[in-house]
């Protein structure tokens, strides 16, 4: 529940594979991380209209010297030693451009090693993709990008030897509240766009999100609050133009 309220507050779609949750183990307990899939840095930025397209390659060592490709291939004679992106804008006059040290990100799992090419591209293009739309894409990052230190090996052996078998304690699942967390994610999201309350809930009557009579968020009935959040930043845009 915690991973669907966080993408719907980033606007991540986990159902088209824009995000996916993942767990491992650590010294100190199980850890589950958000992870942002290269297709949603791509998507975002296609829909931003500064955005006018990237160029991205890897850093290779030629004949003594470091030599930046276009593109993921290059020669195995060639040393791969980093990735590079350059993100262009129509309003402004300097691309962002970015290189990240193969050394910094590459894990040593079979992927990394089938196509560290292919994976260091992707890293440099989400950094660039990052620093060039701070506010859309600000705090997500790939699998790839991700450190592993902390992971642990599950464990292998049993933690008990015994030929008796050992019944694991029932637990009662808890119970979760939908309607609170969005009540609670809605009143998050007015606090943080500083939003006066009274004209809210004024131009939600209005728009038809809200009944006659309300006079405070905690009134509103769950169905709306779900629309409210869906149409978050309509309403903004209309709070604006209100104010001028």
């Amino acid at each position: 529940m915690k991973f669907l309220m966080m993408c719907r507050a980033r606007k991540l779609d986990p159902f088209e594979g824009d995000s996916f949750f993942i767990g491992f183990d650590t010294k100190d307990g199980p850890r589950f991380s958000l992870i942002t899939a290269h297709q949603a840095f791509l998507k975002r930025a296609e829909l931003n209209p500064e955005y006018d397209g990237m160029e991205s390659g890897v850093i290779v060592i030629r004949d003594n010297a470091a030599i930046e490709l276009e593109g993921d291939f290059h020669l195995d004679s060639d040393t791969l030693v980093g990735g590079w992106c350059r993100v262009y804008f129509k309003n402004r006059s300097k691309p962002m451009f970015k290189r990240v040290k193969l050394t910094t990100f590459n894990k040593g799992t079979q992927l990394w090693a089938s196509n560290p090419s292919g994976m260091i591209t992707k890293c440099a293009e989400a950094d660039a993709l990052r620093s060039s739309f701070p506010t859309l894409l600000g705090g997500l990052y790939l699998k790839e990008e991700l450190p592993t230190e902390n992971e642990a090996p599950r464990i292998s052996t049993p933690m008990f030897k015994s030929d008796k078998a050992i019944e694991a304690p029932k637990v009662e699942p808890e119970v979760v509240d939908v309607n609170a967390m969005n009540l609670e994610h809605l009143q998050a999201m007015v606090e943080r766009d500083g939003v006066d309350v009274k004209v809210l809930i004024e131009l939600l009557q209005v728009s038809g999100l809200a009944g006659d009579g309300i006079t405070g968020l905690s009134e509103l009935a769950p169905d709306d609050v779900i629309k409210i959040i869906d149409n978050w930043d309509v309403l903004m845009e209309q709070i604006k133009k209100a104010n001028g």
